[in-house]
């Protein structure tokens, strides 16, 4: 019996240490996401900037900004999302065009 306590020990070690390296991938990809993120929006206001962004790329870019608003917890970052959601729907409007509700 008193082997079964330390191999229960290390269980508990081993499980606490997958959960944080779950936790730890998850973190990473969440950074990843947010950097990707962030280029193209810097690409995106590069072009905005040049005048060389097609109203199809705006539209998609309201759309994708639509789904992940709806799937964010964090309220700071969906306020976040939504001003750059509806700063596509004036930059249609520029151009004349109605943003279609994603």
């Amino acid at each position: 019996m008193a082997a079964a306590a330390p191999m229960t020990s290390v269980a508990a070690l081993l499980a606490v240490q997958d959960e944080g390296d779950a936790t730890s991938r998850r973190r990473r990809r969440a950074v990843q996401r947010g950097t990707d993120l962030l280029d193209r929006l810097d690409e995106i206001r590069h072009a905005l900037l040049t005048g060389n962004m097609p109203a199809a790329r705006l539209q998609a870019l309201a759309d994708a900004l639509t789904r992940d608003r709806q799937a964010i917890d964090d309220p700071r970052l969906a306020e976040v999302l939504a001003d750059i959601e509806l700063r596509c729907a004036v930059e249609l409007a520029k151009r004349g065009i109605a943003a279609v509700p994603g």
